[in-house]
């Protein structure tokens, strides 16, 4: 009884000012003014981590909420539904009903927007949002669709009082999304399943720019369409190269701005591989991999086994181009790069040089390749050594692509949906509910003390983390559920991850080839690739198996000759190194020999730039890549 009266007087409390909010002209106005305001219901698909959240969504979406059974309102079959159900199945249940009122609570309040929370594990959420697709075009074609959701109705809750009545959608309407990856992203844009956002983020742009970086916004355009919102969060990794410093006044004063390439660093290496030996063995270099990795390399390798051409550019194709002093990349075959085979012949030396390279991270180096985040840095200073910058954290396509939302196109609320979705990524409440749940019942926020000198904990708070309770059932991926720049840290270890991820965002550089999408029409030379990446790959085995530098350096002076005799002779020598019997696996799934007449097709191919204009022609990738510079006024 005093839960219902309270709940009376809450709902009261809800409707006075409507009772009373016409004392004058200014209050009418903005009584008006909310009355322009529909109330809708959207769904929203989501990706969880937990089969018991999956189970408890379908359960609530189908009518049998928390609410209703504590006003006993469920029917008898909806009571039989919840008694068949464990006890962690039903405490899911419970967590997640409450944690979709409390969302809605909001979104009402808000935008007078109803959400229908609609939970999935990741190996099942891409074949449940197509099949939704696909049913709804099966009901335009029916011609049973609706063509409104809103309503300016109100309707009579359990306790006799007028409240906003909320429409009800079928459950195939795909409202808001998330998407995680370029292919399906490309794969629904192109199938027009997303509405294309540009207009309707317009008047959302002022405040989604202060926590979505344009730069996203401007990567997940589609031939100038903007088809899901990027979620802000920590790009990429730094690759550090930590110097013993002690070390190195052995040798010289100042290698900074060196890099692992350069003559005279690899000059400082053979010193410590030759004068520290024995029970003083000092490595020349630690790598957790065993492998040096060649920065700023960008390799015209492509994934084509759908219609999208996918970029791949770190691996290995004999077509490529080092880009860190360039606007637009170049189509060159890296045989014959000096600069690149260099790098190469070092990497070639230092990796099968033996007691040159370690990974046992406890061993004594003189440098250390790492990667790390962006705080790492002052972390190794303190620890003594010299810290420099091999390469940013990069923007990829990989980054913005693995965490997105869009709005379906058969959405009817497309204008309502942008502005929840902006609402998601600029508020820190709703933000953590969607993430953690509700606080105290979900999750608390723990307390990270300063230290002492000592390194003892201090009674000064450094700031808070979200900690799951022992009863918590919800969980969520932090980026899959938004800007993960407001959301709380989740690890102690974090709580200043903000502030360092906003400062590693703001030194990352751009990939060259950022949001490059191909024009669909486009017919790209799919045999071409295949055939290149079957030769690349093997390629690439033969150089790992090489144990000299000399042996690289050789490949490099013959290839320079091959070329400039011609591609037959580029391709005498590729097969000299490949060798016979290479198989590749065409457009069509049949497995054939790679002849030499094969791969001289390829090769000639791979270097074309131009147009190609003849019917039914297909084009090169450096091609469709100057075009894309071309229409998005990329110049050298």
């Amino acid at each position: 009884m005093k839960k219902k009266i309270v709940c009376l007087l809450l709902a009261l409390l809800m409707v006075l000012p409507l009772l009373v909010g016409c004392s004058n002209d200014d209050d009418i106005s903005n009584i008006n003014k909310e009355a322009e305001r529909y109330t809708n219901t959207l769904n929203v698909w989501l990706i969880t981590e937990s089969k018991l959240v999956v189970d408890a969504s379908a359960v609530i979406l189908s009518g049998i909420t928390p609410r209703k059974e504590s006003l006993n309102l469920l029917s008898d079959a909806e009571k039989a539904t919840l008694a068949a159900m464990s006890e962690e199945q039903k405490a899911a249940w419970y967590q997640v009903g409450q944690i979709t009122e409390k969302v809605n609570a909001l979104t009402k309040a808000n935008y007078r927007t109803q959400l229908n929370l609609k939970y999935f594990l990741e190996a099942d959420y891409y074949a449940a949002v197509e099949a939704a697709f696909a049913k709804h075009e099966e009901n335009i074609a029916a011609g049973n669709v609706q063509t409104e959701n809103k309503t300016e109705e109100t309707i009579l809750n359990e306790y006799g009082i007028p409240e906003l009545k909320y429409p009800s959608i079928p459950d195939y309407v795909v409202d808001i999304l998330f998407i995680g990856n370029q292919e399906k992203y490309t794969q629904y844009a192109n199938n027009e399943w997303l509405a294309d956002m540009q207009a309707h983020l317009s008047d959302s742009a002022i405040k989604l720019n202060s926590y979505v970086s344009s730069t996203y916004l401007t990567a997940a355009a589609i031939n100038g369409m903007i088809y899901a919102i990027p979620n802000n969060h920590s790009v990429g990794e730094y690759v550090y190269m930590l110097a013993d410093k002690n070390l190195m006044k052995d040798f010289t004063d100042d290698l900074s701005g060196s890099t692992i390439y350069d003559s005279e660093f690899k000059a400082y290496l053979d010193y410590v591989y030759e004068n520290y030996t024995g029970a003083d063995k000092i490595y020349p270099i630690y790598s957790e991999t065993g492998k040096i990795d060649i920065d700023y390399a960008h390799y015209w390798s492509f994934d084509v086994s759908t219609d999208v051409a996918k970029q791949n550019p770190d691996r290995f194709s004999i077509f490529g181009d080092a880009y860190p002093d360039t606007s637009i990349l170049e189509n060159k075959n890296l045989l014959t790069d000096s600069a690149y085979m260099k790098a190469l012949a070092n990497k070639v030396y230092y990796e099968a040089t033996d007691g040159y390279l370690t990974t046992d991270k406890d061993a004594k180096a003189a440098v250390k390749i790492v990667k790390g985040s962006y705080e790492k840095k002052a972390q190794y200073e303190k620890e003594g050594y010299e810290v420099m910058v091999v390469q940013y954290p990069q923007l990829t396509d990989a980054e913005i692509y693995k965490s997105m939302f869009g709005i379906g196109a058969y959405s009817v609320s497309e204008k309502r949906a942008a502005e929840v979705l902006t609402y998601i990524n600029t508020d820190t409440e709703i933000r953590n509910l969607l993430q953690y749940g509700i606080e105290d019942v979900n999750y608390t926020l723990e307390p990270v003390y300063k230290k002492d000198a000592a390194g003892e904990d201090t009674t000064e708070v450094d700031g808070y983390y979200a900690k799951p309770t022992k009863d918590n059932l919800y969980e969520m991926d932090l980026e899959k559920t938004g800007n993960t720049l407001i959301a709380y840290p989740n690890d102690p270890d974090d709580i200043h991850r903000h502030e360092y991820d906003t400062k590693q965002n703001f030194e990352m550089v751009i990939a060259p080839t950022l949001g490059m999408n191909f024009t669909p029409s486009y017919k790209i030379d799919k045999n071409s690739i295949l055939v290149m990446d079957a030769v690349s790959a093997k390629l690439w085995e033969v150089i790992g198996n090489m144990q000299t530098s000399a042996e690289v350096e050789t490949m490099h002076l013959r290839a320079v000759a091959a070329a400039a005799n011609g591609d037959w002779q580029m391709t005498y020598l590729i097969r000299e190194y490949i060798g016979e019997g290479l198989t590749y696996v065409d457009e069509t799934g049949a497995t054939k020999e790679i002849t030499n007449s094969v791969l001289r097709a390829a090769i000639v191919a791979l270097k074309v730039t131009a147009y190609n204009s003849n019917e039914g022609g297909v084009q090169s990738p450096y091609y469709l890549y100057t075009d894309w510079c071309a229409r998005e006024g990329v110049t050298q």
